[in-house]
């Protein structure tokens, strides 16, 4: 799954290129974007009292700075590992260039039950989202 996006100037920080924060929360934005493609509704998924899922580990890397005003495609993967958690690479490239990797990130997330905050199976909808999202690869 693609998502294309364009720099914007709170995405940056000082030096004027993409903050690693607001990198990360770009990131989740294709995330988001990819679950509401499948047919999750977002307002459902993220305020469900059956099930939470938290993001428990995110890394990046930087190969090229990103500025205001620049289109990037973000390449998604989501792959199961096992009943109660997933991950996500994210693969980052400028619209003008889709041969050379600018960023690449991978997030980390854990199904739970938020009342008692215990891992349980992920739901129905994130299993077809994930499988959905396996055979686009």
């Amino acid at each position: 799954m693609t998502y294309n996006r364009t720099i914007h100037f709170s995405d940056t920080d000082a030096a004027g290129v993409v903050y690693f924060a607001a990198f990360l929360s770009i990131c989740h934005e294709a995330y988001e974007n990819s679950l509401q493609v499948a047919g999750i509704d977002l307002k459902t998924f993220f305020t469900s009292s059956d099930i939470a899922i938290p993001i428990v580990h995110a890394d990046i890397d930087f190969y090229q700075p990103l500025f205001c005003g620049d289109r990037i495609q973000i390449n998604l993967t989501p792959t199961q590992l096992n009943e109660t958690e997933f991950e996500i690479k994210y693969q980052v490239f400028n619209e003008n260039n889709l041969d050379k990797l600018i960023a690449k990130a991978t997030t980390k997330h854990v199904s739970i039950n938020p009342k008692i905050r215990q891992r349980t199976s992920l739901s129905l909808s994130i299993t077809q989202w994930l499988r959905s999202n396996q055979d686009d690869c």
